[in-house]
């Protein structure tokens, strides 16, 4: 088959599933509008971002603005594959930056089958959540509708779509469910995600190994929507019951989903200037962004590892934690719950209540039985999440266009 992969930042959610394609035989083309460099054996047309309106105007309209001039460039692409003689069997896309609205005015008949992610609510951005957060303005609305408006009208030209989890998939309207909704995730790599016994990392001159006590928080930018705020609020009453565990915290100093701290500050900043004097900053290593392979280095030391969201998308650092066979403290409710069952994989508490978090990471790291039961069952459980399960599901579905 002829297959045409469009995301913004390729190869983005295709990033096993493009090789995993070419693998197949398939004649696989990719779209993308970044100039980093891409492990990609096909061929990849790149086009360049579209400059931002330079006029004061609700989010909304600069994302639509965005999306039609992404639109334009993307259908000429196609236009120009076409020109050549290649025409796609199926289009693969993000349909989040408007890339596909353009293309049925060049390939009415080609099936489109699109990555949406997330039908937007305001709990997504933490609002009925985060207690600094009050009701969405009308701007965050508007921002809101504009999202969902753009899914929407892409989702119409399309032939299905795929959704990775549940919670996810829960979040689209009713018209949008049924038949045309696929639920299948990208796929982890267990093989590489797993157990090492022998495992060492070094941090500042101090080397961390298994018989280090070691607790991880990952995500990929430290966040209030993730709950970093409430995780270092844990640590002083967790250093003081075990002054010799070391806090390796992954993640950078961005925004994030959750739109940062409400004085615009670095978040990171705003809670160790909170916990001044209450907390050892020698043994809590902040690490920003990592290589995967460094990512997986340090799940692997990891004793027990702390993941916090609200209402949100499932992280795949989660499902690789519970790979490396991490034993878990989450947070309670979606979408944490649909991998952890409390007690069974890990153990769940509530977002908003460090003592809590403090306590069962405290049990745990005391407890070698405990957290060897936790992390046996997240190991277990994570190899559904396999993408030797998942990734011939989605060749599946492509194919059976």
């Amino acid at each position: 088959m002829k297959l045409l992969l469009i995301h913004q930042n390729f190869p983005g959610q295709f990033r096993q599933l493009a090789p995993f394609l070419l693998q197949r035989g398939h004649d696989v083309v990719g779209i993308g509008s970044h100039d980093r460099p891409v492990s990609f054996e096909g061929r990849l047309i790149r086009y360049k971002e579209p400059p931002k309106l330079q006029v004061d105007c609700p989010v909304g309209s600069q994302l639509w603005n965005e999306a039609l001039q992404r639109a334009k460039t993307v259908a000429e692409i196609c236009s120009n594959l076409a020109s050549e003689g290649w025409v796609p069997n199926c289009i693969l896309a993000h349909p989040g930056w408007g890339e596909t609205l353009g293309i049925k005015e060049v390939w009415p008949e080609v099936p489109q089958i699109l990555w949406p992610e997330l039908w937007v609510l305001p709990e997504h951005g933490g609002h009925g959540f985060d207690p600094l957060k009050s009701a969405p303005g009308l701007e965050q609305r508007l921002e809101q509708l504009g999202r969902n408006t753009l899914t929407k009208q892409a989702l119409h030209q399309a032939f299905s779509w795929v959704v990775p989890t549940k919670h996810q998939a829960n979040s689209f309207p009713d018209e949008f469910q049924g038949k045309k909704m696929h639920i299948i995730h990208e796929g982890i790599d267990t093989s590489i995600a797993c157990p090492n016994s022998e495992v060492e990392y070094t941090v500042r001159g101090v080397l961390i190994n298994r018989d280090t006590p070691t607790i991880t928080f990952v995500n990929r930018n430290l966040e209030r929507l993730r709950g970093f705020d409430v995780f270092m609020q844990s640590l002083p009453i967790i250093q003081e019951r075990h002054p010799e565990v070391r806090v390796l915290i992954v993640g950078d100093n961005e925004a994030g989903y959750g739109s940062g701290h409400p004085s615009g500050r670095i978040l990171r900043e705003v809670m160790i200037e909170e916990l001044e004097g209450r907390i050892d900053l020698e043994r809590i290593h902040f690490l920003g962004r990592v290589p995967h392979p460094t990512l997986i280095t340090i799940l692997q030391a990891s004793w027990v590892h702390v993941y916090l969201s609200y209402p949100f998308i499932l992280g795949w650092s989660l499902l690789e934690a519970m790979a490396c066979g991490c034993c878990i403290v989450g947070s309670k409710g979606m979408p944490v719950e649909e991998v952890i069952n409390d007690g069974v994989e890990g153990l769940l508490v509530s977002i908003h209540d460090p003592l809590k978090i403090a306590d069962r990471v405290t049990t745990l790291l005391s407890n070698s039985d405990l957290r060897e039961s936790f992390s046996s069952q997240a190991r277990r459980f994570s190899l559904d999440w396999d993408q030797s399960k998942t990734l011939p599901r989605l060749a599946e579905l492509v194919e059976g266009i």
